[in-house]
């Protein structure tokens, strides 16, 4: 079930901080746009995702986290297919998403969910992250742009 966070966004810095492992960076967006949590029939929250629109019927997914106890499991896709209906159903026209090149798992789970690729920004993680990240065994350096038409 989603819900929408209208208080206490400091609470879920936890979560968001296993998708973006910089908290300058998720403090910098995470009083604007939209917070959204998707929770359990029981209350217990599975994930979250930040939200921003960047134009007119554009919109932003900041970050998209999940739990790990619930991650593999289709949480995360049941997940953004749910905000995907919703952006939709109040005519957004787009979805953007930026990962790193070392994320092939959420460059297959993006793709999956329709996502094409638009852009590479070479060395962003190397420039803005103040320790090397790594994934897999491959150093997250590049920022892939994808974008959903909806």
């Amino acid at each position: 079930m989603l819900h929408a966070v209208q208080k206490n966004r400091e609470a879920y810095l936890p979560l968001l901080l296993l998708a973006d492992p910089s908290e300058t960076l998720v403090r910098s967006y995470l009083h604007e746009g939209e917070l959204l949590s998707w929770l359990t029939d029981e209350g217990e929250t599975v994930g979250v995702m930040h939200l921003l629109a960047v134009e007119t019927g554009v919109v932003e997914v900041k970050n998209l986290a999940v739990r790990e106890a619930y991650q593999g499991n289709g949480h995360g896709k049941q997940f953004m297919q749910e905000v995907l209906n919703m952006l939709r159903a109040r005519g957004e026209q787009q979805v953007l998403v930026r990962t790193g090149n070392s994320s092939i798992g959420n460059l297959a789970f993006y793709q999956k969910l329709g996502f094409r690729m638009t852009e590479i920004e070479a060395d962003y993680f190397v420039r803005l992250y103040d320790q090397p990240i790594y994934e897999d065994g491959i150093q997250c350096r590049d920022r892939i742009h994808m974008a959903c038409p909806l």
